[in-house]
């Protein structure tokens, strides 16, 4: 009897994990086909478009990487679809890159800007990508159909100079199109042209290199992110509407909301559960996906984690994972720390595009004087997290034989730090984490209401600054 129990135990446990695995393999189908129907509907007006009357003599018969398309969201909000060119190259050891961007502006209508990248061949190779968060060299930006509309040169990931990219194919100078900034003229600024690229042509005729001159004035400021939204140029499809920006207080309203079903409240509760019992001596976590409905709706999961280790727990990121919350121990700093911070950076990263703007970090503490808080970080530029993040990780002084050895003496550093506060805390971590490219919001008890922490200049306290 015992044997068949323990027989049909095992066979109801291995059903329980098929359909497990089938509802996960379902959401993965679910969301790639919706993937696959949105640039399919791009790529289909793409055809159209790029059909409609020649393109500029410098594009003619680009090849388009279709199945490496990818989905991302602009930095204003739009929704894009970024295909990679198979360039034409003379030289194999050429890195400059096209890459065609397609915005979605509304319902069947879209607008279509093809961007040259060239890294500086002396840069390092970190320092090559745009989407690396240090990008140097320069950028041009293209109509298929009329040619030229703006150029710029990066510096560690900035504009620093506006310019003019111009070349000379089968006898045709492009033609330059009205200043998109409005504040600017199309006259070289001086200086030599900077050769950006060679140009191949396929049909008979010739074609010089595409060169860069500056142009008047010089302005910057623009990340590769800004440089890449759909402002400027027609490119098929009229003018970006004005953008619905992002809420990130409303963000952490709506997720802590108890009206709307699956909210995380019960999740931050056990947290809090975990901090306030008698013994608090481990991390405790709850990692957060967010994943796709047949209707293509979305829904949050939440996944409890209990960490076997004081003052460390493990929280899985990847393209559904959009963070989470967890606990601090009693021995532990009622505050995040940069573990937490590069944790949020990762998580960010990995997220797939449509969720990035979702992605959080919570943790839940007790203070020295007993209080609760849950307190919540967001990012605001993910450039300058990473590049934040990264200053401090590759910093020789944290060398170590593991990441475990250089995490702990990162660690050493930020405790004294909170010693020295005198339980100011919050205040500390805003000195520390200010520069981040993040923002610190904390709860009321009931998980009601969020705040913004920010450093009041005349008093150099901690100040909740309400959520608008």
């Amino acid at each position: 009897m015992r044997i068949k129990n323990a027989i049909k135990a095992i066979f109801v446990f291995s059903i329980a994990i098929l359909m497990v695995n089938c509802e996960a393999e379902k959401l993965e189908m679910d969301e790639q086909g919706y993937q696959e129907k949105t640039i399919s509907s791009a790529k289909r007006w793409f055809k159209e478009y790029e059909s409609n009357g020649s393109n500029y003599d410098l594009f003619q018969d680009l090849e388009y990487d279709w199945s490496e398309a990818s989905i991302t969201k602009s930095v204003d909000g739009t929704q894009t679809i970024i295909v990679p060119v198979i360039e034409s190259k003379k030289n194999p050891d050429e890195i400059w890159s096209q890459e065609l961007y397609i915005y979605k502006l509304g319902e069947r209508n879209y607008k279509a800007l093809l961007f040259e990248i060239y890294p500086d061949k002396n840069a390092p190779s970190n320092s090559q990508s745009i989407d690396g968060g240090n990008f140097n060299g320069y950028m041009s930006t293209w109509d298929l159909k009329t040619g030229f509309i703006k150029a710029a040169k990066f510096v560690d990931n900035q504009v620093v100079e506006n310019g003019i990219a111009q070349t000379k194919v089968t006898g045709k100078a492009p033609p330059i199109l009205p200043c998109q900034d409005g504040d600017c003229n199309t006259d070289g600024g001086g200086g030599n042209p900077i050769p950006l690229r060679p140009v191949v042509i396929t049909t008979p005729g010739t074609g010089t290199p595409v060169v860069y001159m500056p142009r008047n004035p010089v302005t910057g400021g623009t990340t590769p992110g800004g440089y890449t939204s759909p402002v400027g140029g027609n490119g098929g499809g009229g003018s970006a509407p004005t953008p619905k920006p992002v809420d990130p207080c409303n963000k952490m309203k709506d997720i802590t909301d108890v009206t709307k079903a699956g909210n995380m409240k019960p999740s931050i509760d056990w947290l809090k559960a975990k901090v306030m019992a008698a013994v608090n001596d481990k991390e405790f976590g709850v990692e957060v996906k967010k994943t796709m409905n047949p209707d293509e709706t979305f829904k949050y999961e939440y996944i409890q984690i209990v960490s076997s280790d004081e003052f460390s727990f493990s929280l899985s990121t990847g393209s559904t994972y959009i963070g989470g919350a967890h606990s601090h121990p009693k021995k532990g700093y009622a505050m995040f720390s940069y573990g937490d911070v590069k944790l949020l950076n990762d998580a960010y990263n990995e997220a797939s595009p449509s969720r990035k703007e979702d992605v959080f970090l919570m943790v839940i503490a007790k203070n020295n004087a007993g209080q609760v808080n849950t307190y919540a970080i967001r990012v605001d530029d993910i450039a300058t997290l990473s590049s934040k993040v990264n200053m401090v990780w590759n910093d020789p002084k944290y060398n170590s034989p593991t990441d475990d050895e250089k995490i702990k003496k990162i660690h050493d550093d930020q405790a004294a730090l909170y010693d020295k506060s005198n339980g100011a805390l919050e205040e500390s971590f805003l000195q520390q984490f200010g520069s981040f490219g993040i923002t610190i919001y904390k709860a009321d008890d009931a998980l009601t209401k969020w705040n913004k922490l920010e450093i009041n200049k005349a008093t150099n306290k901690a100040t909740l600054v309400p959520c608008t």
